[in-house]
């Protein structure tokens, strides 16, 4: 990468310094490991229900996708309005509960409503994932994970959610029978440096094409990396864009498929031979198919226009957080290239606060 080539706005010095806060927070994470195991241990046994809104939606269906498949914790993912509005359809009395509540800024409305009504109503745990530690949500929660963060100036966000994911991921391992698993996230920073260096080029000549849609696919927990990537699209550069399931795609919505479709497809090593079929196929529609797998060094699929490969054999717990930054940086130089300030983003602000 060469910030001196680029355009100074906080964006995408957001999107590029990621790499450094991911390592103060294991830093801190490691420090914090005796108190983290500890107050957590005990809900093991507990259904643990990952909510938030926006970007932290997303990012509690890959969370609590992760945690699960680590783990094995039965987890469940809902929007923090679905607690707020009809919470008899999330805690069912049949079960016992822990609740994440899931914010960048710890303020966010529902979130904060949603985690109020689950310690008061319910009589549930809660544990608030947030990037500022002196949040109203944390204030609410009696279980907190605490990481070093620099706030981020962008109303988008980028660093704030990989940085969260990469707590609970953390966590995750903790819990898991396997602790020492957990060691893998240390060399994550240091190869997402790399492959975001090696990939800037390239996502910035294909995002310029002449694309009126953008199509994000991916299963498990990069489900919702597709869905933030394609809100990222969304927030940053205006544009049409949905995130699925990969194979849904094929029932129905592929209908809209054009030679104006940029079409990118999260591989991992248990969607790898669907994938290989998906972009043959959505090739034979019209559509430019960028293709990022976690498997180096095997040949390009027919139909796929262009790969990023992660080196490293980082297995798919860990490719989510390598995956996102290359999102990130995809929907922001889609923006520079329609002349679009991805520092302002149409009706947006920062935070979302209602009068609930």
């Amino acid at each position: 990468m060469n910030p001196d080539s680029q355009p100074k706005n906080f964006t995408y010095q957001e999107i590029i310094r990621q790499q450094s806060g991911w390592e103060k927070a294991l830093a801190q994470l490691e420090m914090n490991r005796p108190s983290i195991l500890g107050a957590l241990a005990p809900f093991r046994d507990r259904v643990w229900v990952f909510c938030g809104c926006g970007s932290s939606y997303y990012l509690a269906q890959t969370a609590g996708a992760a945690f699960e498949m680590i783990t094995g914790i039965r987890t469940r993912v809902v929007p923090a309005s679905e607690i707020l509005m009809l919470p008899e359809l999330v805690f069912n009395p049949r079960d016992s509960y822990l609740l994440i509540s899931l914010s960048r800024s710890g303020t966010t409305t529902e979130t904060v409503r949603a985690t109020q009504k689950a310690r008061n109503e319910f009589k549930l745990p809660v544990l608030a994932v947030s990037c500022n530690p002196a949040s109203t949500l944390n204030r609410e929660s009696e279980i907190h994970l605490s990481f070093p963060f620099e706030p981020e100036r962008s109303v988008v966000m980028t660093g704030s959610f990989t940085t969260m994911l990469l707590s609970v991921i953390y966590t995750a391992y903790l819990l898991s029978s396997r602790p020492a698993d957990g060691a893998a996230l240390m060399p994550v920073p240091d190869a997402s440096r790399k492959v975001m260096q090696a990939s800037e080029a390239m996502l910035r000549e294909l995002v310029s094409g002449p694309y009126h849609d953008f199509v994000f696919l991916g299963q498990g927990p990069l489900l919702g990396i597709a869905n933030e990537a394609a809100l990222k699209m969304q927030e940053m550069a205006i544009s049409v864009s949905q995130g699925y399931h990969s194979l849904e795609y094929r029932h129905g919505p592929m209908s809209t498929v054009t030679g104006g479709t940029l079409l990118t497809i999260l591989s991992s090593s248990a969607s790898a031979p669907y994938d290989a079929q998906l972009a043959r196929d959505m090739k034979k529609l019209g559509a430019r198919v960028l293709l990022l797998t976690g498997a180096s060094g095997n040949a390009r699929p027919h139909g796929v226009d262009e790969q990023i490969e992660i080196p490293g054999n980082f297995g798919d717990m860990l490719i989510p957080l390598l995956y996102m930054p290359l999102l990130q940086m995809l929907a922001y130089y889609r923006a520079i290239s329609q002349k679009i300030d991805p520092d302002n983003p149409k009706n947006l602000s920062q935070v979302v606060e209602l009068d609930i």
